[in-house]
C-alpha cells in the first residue's frame, strides 16, 4: 500500500511539473509573440525580453525600446501573476541627453555587448547617434539608418543637448580620400593623430598652412590638408550625380569584404553600396534585404538593356515552391549590364553572358533592380540633410 502511495506519489510530482512546464512555455512564447508582432525588422528597433524562473517564481525580464511591446508584456504578466522586470528604453540617464558622436575613423558597432560578438554594422567619423541604455563598457546605441547595436565607449563621445548645439555650429568638411591621417601639427611630418577614411564628417576650428585644424567630439584635436577635404555643398543642395557616385564606388576597388563593415577599410555588400551613397549625401538602409524594398523597380522582366548606371541589383533566392524569397546580395550597376560589388573584395562583374565578367552564379540568383536617382523621397531613402540625427550637428 505504501509503495503504491508512493508511485502516485511521484506520477502525481511529473504530472504537475509537466503542467508548470507547459504554462511556462506557453508563457514565454506569448512573449515572443507580443515583441515579433510589434516589432517586424528586430534591426530597427531594440527589444530583448525573455522569462525568467529562479525558485520557481518566473519574472518577465530584459528591456525594450517600443513602448507597445512595454505595456503588453506588463498587461500579460498582471494576468499571469508574473514579477515583471522589464526597462523602458532610453534610460533616465538618456532621456534628456541621448547624443553621442562618432570619434574613430571607423566605429565597429556589434549585435551584443562584447567584444567578441558579431560586427552588425559601423559607423564612420562624426557620425551622430542615438544613446539608449550602457551595459558596463558598452552603449547601446542607434545610427542615423536607424539601425541598433552595442559600441564600445571609446567609439563615441557623449553629449548633452547643449553640446550639441555648440558642435552644430562648427563648420563641417568630408574627407575625402579613401584613407588618410590628421596630424599633431600643420605639417605631414608631424606625429600622427587620428587615421581618416572616406566621408569622415569633421568639425574646423581653425586654418594654418593650408591645413584644416579640426576637433573630434572627444576633445582630441588635429590638423588635415585642406585638400583631402571637401565641403558639404553636395549634401545641403541635395544633389546626385551618379557619375560621381560611380567613382566613389571605384575607390573601393580592391577593398577586402568584411561581415558588417561599412567603410573604406573593409565592407560588406549592402554596406558598400550605402557607402558610396553616403558620401554624396544619401542614407540608404544598412542590408541587402532592407535596401530592396525601396526606390523604383526597374524592368527586367525581358533582360537587363532598361539598367542604368547607379541602379542596385539584388541577388539571392527567389520566392518557390513555398519558399519564401530570400536577398543576401546586393552590388551597383555601371553600365553595359556591369556591376561593382563586394564580394571576397570589392569588383567588378557582368550579367552579359558575353562579356568575359560573367558569373553564372549572379545571374542564375538575380532578383530585382531598383533605381536610387530620383528616388530619394524620405522612405527608407534620404537625404543626409533632412535626417532627424544629422539635423543635429550640421550647421
Amino acid at each position: 500500500m505504501k509503495q503504491q502511495f508512493n508511485y502516485l506519489f511521484i506520477i502525481l510530482i511529473l504530472i504537475m511539473t509537466s503542467c508548470n512546464q507547459q504554462n511556462s512555455n506557453e508563457i514565454s512564447d506569448r512573449v515572443s509573440e507580443i515583441q515579433q508582432d510589434n516589432i517586424p525588422d528586430k534591426r530597427l528597433l531594440f527589444s530583448n525580453v525573455k522569462v525568467k524562473t529562479e525558485v520557481g517564481k518566473k519574472t518577465v525580464s530584459g528591456a525594450t525600446a517600443s513602448e507597445n511591446v512595454f505595456y503588453q508584456l506588463q498587461e500579460l504578466s498582471k494576468e499571469q501573476a508574473l514579477d515583471f522586470d522589464v526597462e523602458l528604453l532610453p534610460t533616465s540617464d538618456f532621456k534628456k541627453n541621448p547624443w553621442g558622436i562618432v570619434t574613430l575613423s571607423v566605429c565597429n558597432i556589434r549585435g551584443e555587448g562584447s567584444h567578441s560578438a558579431e560586427l552588425v554594422t559601423q559607423a564612420v567619423m562624426g557620425t551622430p547617434v542615438k544613446v539608449y541604455k550602457k551595459d558596463e563598457d558598452f552603449y547601446l546605441i542607434q545610427t542615423p539608418d536607424r539601425y541598433f547595436g552595442w559600441v564600445d565607449a571609446a567609439g563615441i563621445a557623449l553629449k548633452t543637448t547643449a553640446e550639441m548645439a555648440e558642435w552644430k555650429a562648427l563648420e563641417k568638411v568630408l574627407y575625402k580620400q579613401q584613407n588618410g591621417y590628421g596630424y599633431s601639427k600643420p605639417d605631414a611630418e608631424s606625429s600622427v593623430e587620428t587615421d581618416l577614411v572616406l566621408a569622415d564628417l569633421l568639425s574646423v576650428t581653425g586654418f594654418e598652412n593650408d591645413f584644416y585644424k579640426i576637433v573630434l567630439a572627444d576633445g582630441r584635436e588635429a590638423f588635415v590638408k585642406q585638400d583631402e577635404c571637401v565641403s558639404l555643398e553636395e549634401w545641403k543642395a541635395k544633389s546626385l550625380l551618379v557619375d560621381t557616385v560611380l567613382e566613389s564606388a571605384c575607390q573601393f576597388k580592391g577593398v577586402p569584404y568584411l561581415w558588417g563593415g561599412t567603410s573604406a577599410k573593409m565592407v560588406d555588400c549592402s554596406g558598400f553600396v550605402k557607402s558610396a551613397y553616403y558620401f554624396h549625401g544619401v542614407i540608404l538602409q544598412r542590408d541587402a534585404s532592407q535596401q530592396t524594398f525601396y526606390g523604383e523597380l526597374v524592368d527586367t522582366e525581358n533582360g537587363y538593356e532598361k539598367l542604368q548606371p547607379g541602379d542596385l541589383v539584388f541577388f539571392g533566392r527567389k520566392a518557390k515552391d513555398g519558399q519564401k524569397e530570400k536577398v543576401t546580395h546586393v552590388g551597383m550597376c555601371m553600365g553595359n549590364q556591369e556591376f561593382i560589388h563586394a564580394s571576397g573584395k570589392v569588383r567588378i562583374n557582368s550579367l552579359d553572358r558575353n562579356s568575359e565578367k560573367y558569373t553564372e552564379h549572379y545571374e542564375k540568383g538575380f532578383i530585382r533592380a531598383r533605381r536610387i536617382a530620383g528616388n530619394i523621397t524620405g522612405v527608407g531613402i534620404e537625404w543626409v540633410v533632412d535626417n532627424e540625427f544629422y539635423k543635429e550637428i550640421l550647421p
